[in-house]
């Protein structure tokens, strides 16, 4: 007779079976597999970089801030095993919020934090003018080691954005709308973005100089992994206090608003430049409030 133990134990093992180590359908090479990295797009805050290899195989990839000093050929092995014990700490705290839900079912790692097959990829919310490892090396999903060399290639992020961003907005009722687009009009869907709106009462009372310099502030917060607001492409949401899990804002008749937005293509790396960051003010009207903006519209960062 199976014991409560030894059932729960199984049960785990089901739930945690992905579709690649646990299935032996699934074709996955560990030698003689070479991973080619071609470059696509450079830009301030993100690279685009195309991954393949010549056979059916898992494989990690990444970007890692180049370390002076550091020749990675003759650390490679170390450095695999470092990429690897990053990646499964973070699947490892994914997988953990999964059980805690009850998920039925739970990607295995290789699953969950490996490549499989050819893969077009944009590594973001990267500094400017920055040197950058962008690796990868096949993994096996039987053991989650390194199976192979590490291939890499070393890039330099450009100083300033290679396609800026703009940001048009529309208050319609309690509804707002944001639409990034690029410098030809088009949505920009692949920049990440971020925003916020806050009303003139909460900013004063919290002894904030200017609108622009609370923006400031608060995106900064991103490169120091305490703002997860972080967005792409359109973004449509109703202030009724209620919140999306991003933004609880509930507008009140007659109070006036900020709200302001950023590429984090071209980080805030310039403090005083109030052109890094759009910012409109409105004042809500109730239900019939209809404003559409513009970056004509744009108030800088000043009350």
């Amino acid at each position: 007779m199976v014991g409560v133990r030894s059932m729960l134990l199984i049960i785990a093992v089901a739930m945690i079976c992905g579709w690649s180590a646990c299935n032996p359908e699934v074709e996955a090479h560990t030698k003689d597999v070479q991973v080619t990295i071609e470059v696509q797009q450079v830009s301030a805050g993100y690279i685009n970089v195309e991954f393949s290899t010549n056979k059916k195989a898992f494989y990690l990839m990444g970007i890692h801030p180049i370390r002076e000093g550091v020749d990675i050929k003759k650390v490679e092995k170390q450095f695999m095993l470092l990429a690897l014990d990053s990646a499964y700490v973070d699947y490892l705290y994914w997988r953990n919020k999964q059980l805690q839900q009850l998920t039925p079912v739970i990607a295995d790692f290789a699953s969950h934090s490996l490549q499989y097959g050819n893969a077009n990829h944009y590594f973001t919310l990267l500094q400017p003018a920055t040197d950058y490892w962008v690796y990868a090396f096949v993994v096996d999903p039987n053991t989650n080691k390194p199976a192979g060399k590490l291939y890499f290639q070393t890039v330099t992020t450009r100083e300033e954005s290679l396609q800026p961003m703009f940001f048009e907005y529309r208050v319609e009722g309690r509804w707002d709308y944001v639409y990034p687009k690029d410098s030809t009009g088009e949505i920009n869907s692949f920049t990440p973005w971020v925003g916020e709106t806050i009303d003139s009462i909460t900013l004063r009372e919290q002894g904030w100089e200017s609108p622009g310099a609370y923006f400031l502030s608060r995106f900064k917060d991103v490169y120091a992994g305490t703002y997860t607001r972080i967005l792409y492409g359109i973004y449509a949401h109703e202030n009724n206090g209620v919140g999306d899990g991003t933004s609880t804002t509930n507008f009140e008749f007659g109070k006036t608003y900020y709200s302001g937005m950023a590429s984090l293509d071209a980080p805030l790396a310039h403090p005083l430049d109030t052109n890094a960051y759009d910012i409109y003010r409105f004042t809500w009207m109730g239900d019939s409030t209809d404003l559409y903006f513009t970056p004509a519209d744009c108030i800088g960062g000043a009350w």
